[in-house]
């Protein structure tokens, strides 16, 4: 993989690219800013895709980026085994992910949300991302996700998302693959509805827990207060 950087009037935005060694046009070319993806190059079609919104309404990407994406592909897939042989056929890094699940937004029974599976800290960067509901495959058209993001330490990170309309009772899980893995990684996230009986009840418990921590404080105060007054 070859990571590099580039210099702006305002900014340091650095480039992305990487070749799987053994995967023709599986490349990636992206360029980020403050930790996010700003844009990236479809390496098929060399089309240029941006990712936040505000940069695509104030700042075209330089039409050149087709023609140095090919070039920059083309010199990292060269170099490649060139490299491999250089350093001796070292073994390549193999890190296992982490994995989060969370919903974009508080969750409320019936209002469409998002749920976002968050993948960290792998390495090479190849991983397969699985959602069920309720234990069966979710429709792929409710999953998108973004491209590989690096980070410092040359590990990378992914972000798939899952539409969905909460309810009580469904549960959803999220499975990564990665060649790092005996078996996938899943974590599940429950839709936990607290409705307003289930608050009351919770609140006089509490509230019962507290009283009676009082009634046990102030009768232990009596008790060693009538001690103090029989020894004087």
């Amino acid at each position: 993989m070859l990571k590099s950087q580039f210099y702006s009037e305002f900014y340091n935005l650095p480039f992305l690219v990487f070749e799987h060694k053994d995967v023709p046009a599986d490349g990636q070319y992206d360029i980020e800013f403050d930790g996010d993806q700003l844009l990236f190059v479809d390496p098929v079609t060399y089309q240029t895709v941006q990712r936040l919104p505000e940069f695509a309404e104030q700042w075209t990407p330089d039409p050149g980026l087709a023609q140095d994406t090919y070039v920059s592909l083309g010199t990292c897939k060269y170099n490649i085994p060139r490299a491999i042989k250089g350093e001796n056929h070292p073994p390549e890094v193999i890190v296992s992910p982490t994995s989060l699940i969370y919903p974009r937004q508080e969750m409320e029974p019936g209002v469409p949300n998002i749920l976002i599976c968050f993948v960290n800290y792998f390495h090479p960067p190849r991983v397969e991302i699985t959602w069920t509901k309720n234990g069966l495959l979710v429709d792929q058209s409710e999953v998108s996700q973004t491209q590989y993001y690096s980070n410092e330490d040359f590990s990378f990170r992914i972000s798939s998302y899952l539409s969905f309309t909460p309810e009580e009772g469904d549960f959803y899980s999220c499975s990564v693959d990665h060649i790092s893995l005996q078996e996938p990684l899943t974590r599940i996230w429950e839709v936990d509805v607290h409705t307003d009986q289930q608050v009351v009840e919770t609140a006089v418990c509490v509230c019962g827990v507290t009283l009676g921590l009082i009634g046990v404080v102030t009768g232990l105060w009596f008790i060693l207060k009538a001690n103090k007054s029989c020894q004087a």
